[in-house]
């Protein structure tokens, strides 16, 4: 069993303590979050404490790993910390905002023989898999394109404070909210991105938060990706995977705290030939940590590789740095 300390009982902390919550192989040992007055309701209703501070958590020796779920530029501070405190570590989206902090962190992982954990749990619902599934058996055929939406109007409700609308926690738009979802999606399928171009756009936000970017990806391999997320309009989700013998989509009922069930098409050789799937929703949370735990204990290698994950990070800077250059293609080495 490994015991965890989460840190930052936010809105998805929360959501991670409840996904682990009656697993035999997790329990959430302790928890702490700067805001203590917000989180001391949750933390007692889950018979949770709630420690002083970060480095708190890191000197318990009944903690053996942290779940890093704070504002993005802080992540890697924290791993770093987490590392040299003899933890394993589970990191939330996005891993780092720049590739150089990127590397520290897996560098740093690497040399400890710690397991970075990070949370793309997307790859783990049973429709994206069967996606991953298709591409991977030649199904489609030759893998051509790769197109996504993911929506939501929930950041509308937040203070325009929030760290969800900064720049500098979360620049381009929706991209480290949803979008980084996708781009791990694509490069678990693609392959290696060699080139991103960004646009981002204010419909409804306040500045200087953004509400729009669309992302166009080409991989070494040919391949190219279109990726769009918008933060002011009702929740859509789709994910469309284009080959030349057949195509696959899935239509996604709601965000993945509403619980509800996922649809997926797929066509083949012939325009009329349509496979509907449905499925349920899965604690896709609860599958990439199992996994993650799975590394950690020797018993299968994770999901993500390190390259995958440093790959991530690059596509999200070159993202950044293509927005604000108005749409700049960025070559990614």
């Amino acid at each position: 069993m490994l015991r965890i300390a989460v840190i930052g009982l936010g809105w998805w902390g929360r959501q991670i303590v409840s996904c682990l919550e009656g697993s035999p192989r997790f329990r959430v040992v302790a928890a702490y979050d700067v805001n203590r007055a917000a989180a001391e309701d949750f933390a007692a209703q889950r018979g949770l404490p709630l420690v002083e501070s970060f480095d708190a958590a890191l000197a318990r020796p009944d903690v053996d790993a942290v779940a890093i779920v704070t504002p993005h530029a802080e992540h890697e501070a924290q791993v770093l910390a987490a590392v040299a405190a003899g933890k394993q570590v589970f990191c939330e989206k996005p891993l780092a905002l720049s590739a150089a902090s990127a590397e520290r962190m897996l560098e740093a992982c690497a040399r400890a023989g710690a397991v970075l954990g990070v949370g793309h749990e997307r790859r783990y619902e049973p429709a994206l898999e069967e996606v991953q599934r298709l591409c991977g058996s030649g199904t489609l055929g030759r893998l051509m394109h790769l197109d996504a939406n993911v929506s939501h109007d929930i950041f509308r409700a937040l203070d325009p404070t929030n760290w969800r609308l900064s720049p500098e926690h979360a620049p381009a738009g929706a991209m480290t909210a949803l979008g980084i979802h996708l781009t791990d999606l694509f490069i678990a399928l693609a392959g290696r991105p060699a080139r991103v171009a960004a646009r981002t756009a204010r419909h409804v936000f306040a500045p200087p938060a953004d509400d729009y970017v669309a992302v166009d990806i080409d991989f070494e391999n040919g391949i190219s990706g279109r990726v769009t997320c918008l933060s002011a309009t009702p929740f859509y989700g789709r994910f469309t995977a284009y080959g030349d013998k057949g195509w696959v989509e899935v239509q996604e009922g709601g965000n993945v705290d509403k619980g509800l069930p996922t649809v997926l098409m797929q066509a083949g050789p012939s325009s009329d030939a349509r496979i509907v799937k449905h499925y349920e929703p899965a604690n896709t949370v609860l599958a990439n940590f199992e996994a993650w735990a799975d590394a950690v204990e020797g018993r299968a290698p994770y999901r993500f590789t390190p390259d995958q994950m440093l790959a991530n990070v690059k596509v999200l800077e070159a993202v950044i740095r293509s927005a604000a250059a108005g749409g700049t293609p960025i070559a990614i080495a």
